[in-house]
């Protein structure tokens, strides 16, 4: 009588003899090693570990793993968003990987002006088409966010932010 096999037992049988090479498992390791990064930034925004936890999770990480100081640095960066609070992330900045945030910060805010700068402006020039077509008064409120290419203009703005970040921060 033959023997059912399972899914499972068909390609454990036609798999035994695969190995992974060197480049694939520092790949798998790169990639697992960005996972946990991402989740301890999450955890720690979130409130859900603290600078400790987080500081001794990376040390144990490091010591197996250098690659992870670059990633977090990496992961850091990325995290910093235009009009929003970065101070959980710059304080990580300057706890764990002792990097100074003044700059960086200034960087921050120079950017979050010209994004108002532009902003403004664009109110300005919704209202003016709001007027040529006839719809004005004082409780019309052009939303800046609403159409055109804001979104765009905002996502590129973040762009260049990270990158002016990632060449401060090498």
């Amino acid at each position: 009588m033959a023997e059912i096999k399972s899914t499972l037992d068909i390609i454990m049988e036609r798999t035994k003899n695969l190995t992974m090479t060197d480049e694939e498992k520092a790949s798998v390791r790169r990639k697992e090693a960005e996972g946990k990064v991402k989740g301890w930034i999450q955890k720690y925004q979130d409130g859900a570990i603290g600078l400790d936890t987080l500081k001794s999770d990376f040390k144990k990480e490091v010591t197996e793993y250098p690659e992870v100081l670059r990633i977090l640095k990496t992961q850091l960066l990325d995290c910093v968003k235009l009009n929003g609070d970065n101070g959980r992330v710059l304080r990580l900045l300057e706890d764990i990987l002792g990097i100074s945030t003044e700059r960086i910060e200034n960087i921050i805010q120079s950017s979050n002006r010209k994004m108002d700068i532009l902003r403004i402006k664009r109110i300005e020039g919704l209202g003016e088409e709001l007027k040529e077509r006839k719809i004005y008064g004082s409780s019309v409120i052009p939303n800046p966010n609403h159409g055109g290419n804001w979104q765009k203009s905002m996502l590129e703005a973040e762009s260049d932010l990270r990158k002016q970040l990632k060449s401060l921060v090498k």
